[in-house]
């Protein structure tokens, strides 16, 4: 009988030390809380106008005829909606729900939304989207210095392969 209540006991206890997965309704009041919804949506402003840019400089936008960049500007617009198409709100959630279940608990994402919804998890929250921001700059500022390398070292290669050849 001791044995019995014993393994019961252990049982329970295992039971109960296994975390509750959130749920999906949980994970999006998290969203919510942590404002990432309005993070996303101020970055997507930059994130686009940095691959627009970003795009037309590797088709060399400056060196082209005036057809030739309204061909340009038609392609970069393309690939702005495409960014736009898989990286919107909805697209991400989706993504990420799996991620979320698979890494948080259901008491974590309890309280990261006790926090966010407290006034210095708010005050946060309001300075997200600008650090955001700033740090897209940083990359395209980044992006702006190495490109032109990249491409330099590409058109090195492309020469000294057709000497090879």
């Amino acid at each position: 009988m001791l044995r019995k209540t014993l393994a019961i006991c252990m049982l329970a206890t295992l039971g109960s030390a296994h975390a509750a997965t959130p749920s999906d309704d949980l994970i999006y009041k998290f969203m919510e809380a942590s404002n990432i919804k309005g993070a996303l949506e101020s970055m997507r402003t930059n994130a686009d106008n940095a691959l627009r840019n970003n795009f037309l400089q590797s088709l060399q936008y400056q060196q082209l005829n005036e057809q030739q960049k309204k061909i340009a500007e038609e392609a970069s617009e393309k690939a702005v909606k495409v960014q736009q198409e898989h990286l919107s709100y909805d697209a991400i959630v989706k993504l990420v729900l799996p991620l979320y279940r698979k890494t948080f608990t259901q008491e974590e994402l309890q309280a990261a939304i006790n926090f966010y919804t407290s006034p210095i998890g708010r005050s946060i929250n309001q300075k997200m989207p600008g650090l955001g921001v700033e740090s897209l700059k940083l990359t395209n500022e980044l992006n702006q210095k190495v490109i032109p390398q990249y491409q330099k070292i590409a058109q090195e290669a492309v020469e000294r392969i057709k000497q090879v050849r």
